[in-house]
């Protein structure tokens, strides 16, 4: 498996993109990107030939125009935007879809013939010239690019033949060619000759598209344009910050294609692409194609889905708002508690009423108690916790916007980001306690941050992986709004309720054995002791063990 494996399962992100062709600049993915996107398949068996493409994205509506052919260019219906096509199936029964992906740049050769106009002319000016997949790669190869691409473009045609079509690590046009024959070729939002531009891989759609085709091909049976709806309906989304708008289906041996609307699979439009070409409809909106029933049912999943944008909205507004309660709450009730008033402030600034809670609790335990004492040890820790898986969210989410980041920075943010603000915090706020040198001090809690990072992520994994997939929307973070990192902020101490009981399970284990850190800032009587390696090191197994279950889990939960 890739490396980067384990950064996108630790993202969602999902992180992060999720989007068809055109759409990607606004969201990033894998995100914007969100945490789903556009799949489009292509599948061949016997004299039948299949092509699918969900358009995956935020807006309630897509766009249906037809440009009818002449005797210099083949006609093409077309569905998406006239600046922005995503999909779209000729008179010679080639089909066009693409995934959106990070931009890169690529290497737009001068030295060809000339492409006119916008980014979008390139692909539109293939559908009017092409007839075959031999021809479009012929067509690519004599043809100048732009200097970047923020996608990877799916060909088929009735031959059975399809590729697709995406940049390579040196800025080179890879052709990913589907086998002669009976088969299929599936493309979602990674890069498959470059999984690093992308953060859909690995991508469980994909992985299920696959998989789905597969039997098809095994199974003795003809296939038929339901058995190709039925892929695209197992790997449609509908998670709250995006949804699949439409889906086409197209039958390139007979011309025939598809249409669902809000994947709403039982209920197709049927356009038959010669017709279509000959009758070309006034362009419009998607939806007027459809019966008035089908058109209300898909408002209806459309207001549904933008509920999950107001409460992230109200989370993003609440959650400060929530902090300051908390904080004058603290300074008004029982003021006279002074002792380690500036540990409790900064517990209260960065975790919230979780904070206040913890606080109240431990004032009226005795000072003896075990369970008093191994909360304080638990807050110390989910401070650095909560605040730096808070920042890798955001510096992945933005850089994801812009292009990739390689798997080692990935790395680096979502594991390394943790364990440095963690040692961190500890030397910040204990060395003056402990009065011993930083470099002595570091060494001396290196195994017990790792303990804690790992555990506490094990439980904050699952519940801020999903959440933070299902806040990722174009308003909110194409330009980056405070609203949106308000709520990742809260999903995060949200979920540092289970990783705070993992992470309290530990300290109980630690003060039991007379070992202190945190404590010693709010109780006089404690002593600073931190367990040697020796004692402690087959807790760093577990940790590791918890921390991958929780990654395991926050990516299943995720999907």
């Amino acid at each position: 498996m890739k490396k980067l494996i384990l950064i996108y399962s630790v993202i969602l992100i999902a992180v992060t993109q999720t989007t068809g062709q055109g759409y990607y600049t606004d969201k990033p993915s894998g995100i914007v990107s969100c945490p789903s996107g556009c799949t489009v398949i292509t599948i061949s068996k016997g004299d039948s030939v299949f092509f699918g493409g969900n358009d995956d994205y935020i807006e309630p509506d897509s766009y249906y125009w037809v440009q009818p052919g002449d005797s210099s260019r083949y006609g093409v219906i077309w569905i998406g935007t006239p600046d922005n096509p995503q999909q779209g199936v000729n008179e010679k029964f080639l089909a066009y879809d693409a995934n959106g992906l990070p931009r890169v740049d690529v290497n737009p050769h001068p030295e060809r013939i000339p492409v006119p106009g916008e980014y979008h002319n390139y692909i539109m000016q293939i559908m009017h010239e092409c007839s075959t997949v031999k021809e479009v790669i012929a067509w690519v190869n004599t043809h100048q690019r732009y200097p970047y691409m923020h996608d990877q473009l799916h060909f088929a045609d009735a031959t059975g033949d399809a590729v697709i079509i995406s940049a390579g690590e040196d800025g080179e046009m890879v052709f990913t060619r589907k086998a002669p024959g009976k088969g299929y070729l599936v493309s979602t939002n990674f890069n498959v000759a470059n999984p690093s531009n992308g953060s859909g891989y690995p991508c469980w759609r994909y992985d299920l598209a696959s998989e789905l085709m597969e039997q098809l091909i095994e199974r003795e049976e003809h296939l038929s344009y339901q058995d190709a709806t039925n892929v695209m309906d197992a790997v449609h989304v509908e998670n709250g910050a995006t949804w699949t708008i439409e889906t086409m289906v197209a039958d390139l041996v007979n011309g025939v294609v598809y249409i669902y609307y809000f994947y709403q699979y039982d209920r197709p439009l049927v356009l038959n692409v010669k017709y279509e070409l000959s009758n070309p409809r006034d362009p419009g909106p998607l939806s007027r194609l459809f019966p008035e029933d089908v058109q209300q049912e898909a408002a209806k999943r459309y207001d549904k889905a933008r509920v999950n944008l107001k409460i992230n909205r109200l989370v993003g507004i609440s959650w400060p708002a929530l902090i300051l309660v908390s904080l004058i709450l603290f300074f008004t009730i029982r003021p006279e508690d002074k002792k380690g008033r500036g540990f409790w402030i900064i517990a209260v600034v960065i975790l919230g009423p979780l904070a206040l809670i913890v606080r109240f609790l431990t004032v009226k335990n005795s000072k003896k108690s075990y369970n008093r004492i191994a909360a304080i040890e638990t807050l110390g820790n989910l401070m650095p916790l909560v605040i730096s898986y808070t920042v890798a969210l955001v510096i992945l989410i933005t850089s994801m916007l812009s292009g990739a980041l390689a798997w080692r920075y990935q790395i680096i943010i979502m594991l390394g980001l943790p364990i440095f603000v963690s040692l961190v915090f500890h030397v910040a706020f204990l060395a003056p306690v402990r009065n011993r040198n930083f470099g002595r001090l570091i060494m001396q809690c290196i195994p017990r941050v790792l303990i804690t990072t790992f555990i506490g992520l094990g439980g904050i994994i699952p519940i801020a992986m999903p959440l933070v997939n299902n806040s990722l929307y174009v308003s909110l973070i194409s330009p980056l709004s405070p609203l949106a990192v308000m709520t990742w902020w809260a999903i995060v101490v949200l979920g540092a309720l289970p990783g705070g009981l993992l992470i309290f399970i530990f300290e109980r284990w630690e003060i039991k054995r007379s070992y202190r850190s945190w404590s010693v800032l709010t109780v006089s009587e404690e002593e600073f002791i931190i367990p040697p390696f020796k004692k402690i090191w087959w807790w760093i197994l577990i940790s590791i063990v918890i921390l991958f279950a929780g990654i395991i889990t926050g990516a299943v939960l995720a999907r």
